[in-house]
């Protein structure tokens, strides 16, 4: 991803780069009663690695238009933007999101309830337990770490929602897990999880 204007639909994509991506728009099983359906966009290719990781960690967060525009198509592939009230994202621990200067899962959310014109749900959903970067653990592992981490502030704004729920990356599905489980505890009607990509293993 290079900020190149190629002309095409997806801007910021130079030809070169988006070559290298592969849209799939595939629904990942999550084994959750908090979640009703998961999507992801893009295959996990090396490619996509090496954008991730340059998205989260190495501040080229202008990557959250071309993302959130293959994401967008998404939705519209499967017929969501009728089907979501409005649009949350997995929120990160405010030292960790100051560390980065920013999250790369609203920015991306941000984007999309933008141009579906949908409310977005800001600094209600947030985590409040710090976790290391959870990369390397297995599911067992994330979902003991991510134990109450995270909080609704205002059940009210959610109530008999159905919510579309951002990330950038699907690896076990525990952390859009538990984020749902807070979301539908607080009186969300529904929860469908999208995100850019998933490592998740079948």
């Amino acid at each position: 991803m290079c900020k190149e204007r190629s002309g095409n639909a997806k801007g910021y994509i130079c030809k070169e780069c988006f070559n290298n991506l592969e849209v799939i728009n595939k629904e990942v099983f999550i084994e959750s009663p908090y979640i009703s359906k998961a999507y992801y966009s893009l295959l996990y290719n090396r490619f996509m690695r090496e954008m991730v990781k340059k998205f989260k960690y190495e501040g080229k967060n202008y990557l959250y238009k071309p993302f959130g525009g293959i994401m967008l198509d998404t939705i519209k592939s499967k017929g969501l933007e009728n089907k979501v009230d409005l649009i949350a994202y997995i929120p990160a621990h405010r030292r960790k999101e100051a560390l980065r200067g920013y999250n790369q899962a609203e920015l991306l959310a941000s984007y999309i309830a933008e141009k579906l014109d949908k409310p977005l749900l800001k600094n209600n959903l947030v985590k409040l337990k710090w976790t290391e970067d959870q990369s390397h653990s297995n599911k067992a592992e994330r979902v003991v770490n991510l134990k109450d981490s995270f909080h609704i502030k205002n059940p009210d704004e959610i109530r008999g929602k159905k919510i579309l729920l951002i990330d950038d990356i699907i690896t076990t599905g525990a952390t859009m897990e538990e984020s749902s489980r807070v979301l539908m505890n607080n009186g969300a009607k529904e929860v469908i999880g999208l995100a850019l990509t998933s490592s998740k293993k079948f």
